[in-house]
């Protein structure tokens, strides 16, 4: 497989080769090779990266960064917050590990170009990130989505 680079900035402890394999698998799965940079980041960075690059105010779960080079140059870089990862796996009933894999999966497939900002390519990102989920053998709920962000949208807390 191709070097990539997973580094955990947070403060929880997080099985990083579990991690690189699920990426390597990942990859292998959506059919590409291209180096991905994964970043474990607790909330204050990844409030900050949202911030700074989306104009929002507010943790989120992940975050991705195109590179916008062509092949065989990087594809871009990923950033997890870890602590939102483990709110939304207790809010699931899944470990950390499980959150962590979809969180995973989700941002190689926002790097290749899938979105899911209307109802459509939501729609489509599930079904995709399924599908990615059952050739890894990792639980990803068939309707998966931000769970803490459907709640901060709604209302409810």
């Amino acid at each position: 497989m191709s070097i990539r680079h997973i580094d955990n900035a947070s403060s929880f402890e997080v099985d990083l080769s579990w991690l690189a394999n699920v990426l390597d698998r990942t990859k292998v799965a959506l059919e590409f090779t291209r180096v991905v940079d994964v970043r474990l980041v607790d909330e204050a960075e990844i409030s900050d990266l949202n911030r700074r690059f989306r104009n929002i105010d507010e943790s989120t779960d992940v975050l991705t960064f195109p590179s916008g080079l062509a092949d065989p140059l990087p594809l871009g870089d990923i950033a997890i917050c870890v602590p939102y990862a483990q709110s939304q796996a207790d809010c699931r009933g899944v470990d950390l590990n499980t959150e962590l894999a979809a969180l995973l999966v989700h941002g190689c497939l926002h790097l290749l170009g899938y979105d899911d900002e209307t109802d459509c390519d939501r729609t489509e990102m599930q079904r995709k990130m399924n599908e990615v989920g059952t050739k890894l053998g990792i639980p990803i709920d068939a309707e998966w989505t931000s769970v803490l962000h459907q709640t901060h949208e709604s209302g409810e807390e």
